[in-house]
This record gives structure tokens, sequence and C-alpha cells, in this order.
């Protein structure tokens, strides 16, 4: 269980519920596996909270303080690395460059439009889901967003030379785990919305395929930013997928 540990510290702002467990190169790896797993349980944490707050605050409320309460307990990873991408990608001319203003911790205009623009589609996606499927389509996204970060890497060369975190990542993330994680979130996808899971599942791993294919053309692989980006626009694609399968006229 300490893949399992260290993989809910790195992805939220929660603490392990055991003594922590030595950090090593390959537990970083081997931790991918359980990224599914921690997306549903953190999923069932805020609708928890979601569900508390719809007693006493209006819907359209309600779902503004989860997607607020969705950025605090995972530290926003995922938004600052969606940013930090759009910032590179756009404002850069060569791979080197992109990677330069990645690293930079500013945010610029890209950045700034991108983030409004995932979290105002996040909302209007909420808002727009019959309340009896909201539940799963909510989970459903938290956990196939997290599995794609684990495609992402799998399939992808890591790009920073001087190495850090995301290469010991990158060299202990093995088959096991990506099977892993993809059999859990492939189960996870047909539990919830059954054929029509199935079908979502497979389009977010093409999505995945093609944001893998844009990331090697611009920089020639991914980074730990391009990884929160891909969690971040396929938690969008997943809640607006559903919300048009769902939709009420």
């Amino acid at each position: 269980m300490a893949g399992f540990s260290l993989a809910w510290q790195f992805l939220t702002i929660f603490p392990g519920w055991k003594k922590d467990p030595e950090v090593t190169s390959i537990l970083l790896g081997r931790s991918m596996a359980f990224y599914p797993l921690i997306g549903l349980i953190l999923g069932l944490i805020l609708w928890g909270v979601r569900w508390v707050f719809h007693f006493i605050l209006p819907g359209p409320l309600s779902d503004g303080l989860l997607i607020l309460l969705l950025a605090v307990f995972t530290r926003a990873l995922h938004l600052d690395g969606l940013a930090d991408t759009l910032d590179g990608w756009g404002g850069g001319k060569t791979p080197e460059e992109k990677l330069r203003i990645m690293k930079d911790h500013q945010v610029g205009s890209f950045g700034v439009v991108g983030l409004i623009f995932v979290l105002g589609l996040k909302f209007m996606a909420l808002q727009s889901l019959p309340e009896k499927v909201a539940a799963q389509a909510f989970l459903i996204a938290l956990v196939l967003s997290r599995w794609s970060m684990v495609q992402l890497l799998y399939r992808s060369p890591y790009v920073r030379r001087e190495g850090g975190l995301g290469s010991a990542f990158k060299e202990n993330l093995g088959k096991r785990e990506m099977v892993t994680a993809t059999a859990v979130s492939l189960a996870l996808a047909f539990f919830f919305f059954h054929f029509s899971g199935v079908l979502l599942w497979l389009i977010i791993g093409l999505c995945t395929l093609g944001l893998q294919a844009l990331a090697k053309r611009m920089i020639g692989g991914v980074t730990g930013d391009v990884l929160g980006a891909g969690n971040e626009i396929n938690e969008v694609l997943v809640l607006v997928f559903l919300a048009g399968c769902f939709r009420t006229f």
C-alpha cells in the first residue's frame, strides 16, 4: 500500500493515513498505477461536501464551490501545469524557448485565458448535467483524467534534460502500472455508464494520444506541466461529453 499512500499524498493536499513511506524512484513510478483510484476517492470526498452544500446553497453556488475545492484539494497542481503549458506553447517559437517559458512561474496571457476557459467549462458542464447523473459524471471525470496522465507519461519521452522528479516517475513507470491504471479506469467507466462509459473511455484515450502527438511536435515529449494540462483538458472533455449525452431540452 506504500504506492497508494504516495500517490494520495502527491495528488492531494491530504496526508497519508499510515507512516509516510520512504520515497524511492521505484515507488514513484509504481504509485501511478493507483492514479485512477485516487481520482475516484477524491471525487467521492468532494461530492460528499457538495451534497452538504446543496442543502443550504443554490445549485450554481454549490457547483462553483465544488470546482474551487477541487483546485484546493489538489493544490491547483494540474491547473498550474495547464497554465504553464499554454504559456510555453503559445509564446515560444522553438522547443527550447517553449520549455524555458514553461519553467517560468509567472502566468502569461495564454495561461490566464486557458484557466478561465477550463474552469468556466467545468462549471457550465456541471450545471448542464441532470442531477441524477451529475455525481457519476464528476467521479468518472476525475478517474479518466488521472488515467490520462499515466498514459501520457508511459507513451512519451520525458524532455527535461536536467532530470528531477518527473524523470524518476518516467524511468520507473512500467507496463504493469500502465495496464493496472487502464484496467481500473475502464472498469469504472463501465460501472458508471455501461457501454456509453466504454465509448467515453475510448474517446479520452484517443484525445490523450492526440495530446501526446501535439506535445511531441511542440517540445519533443512531455513534462510534468504537460501531464497536468492533460488532466485538466480531459476532465473538461468528460464533463462536456456527458453533458451533451444527457442534455435536456
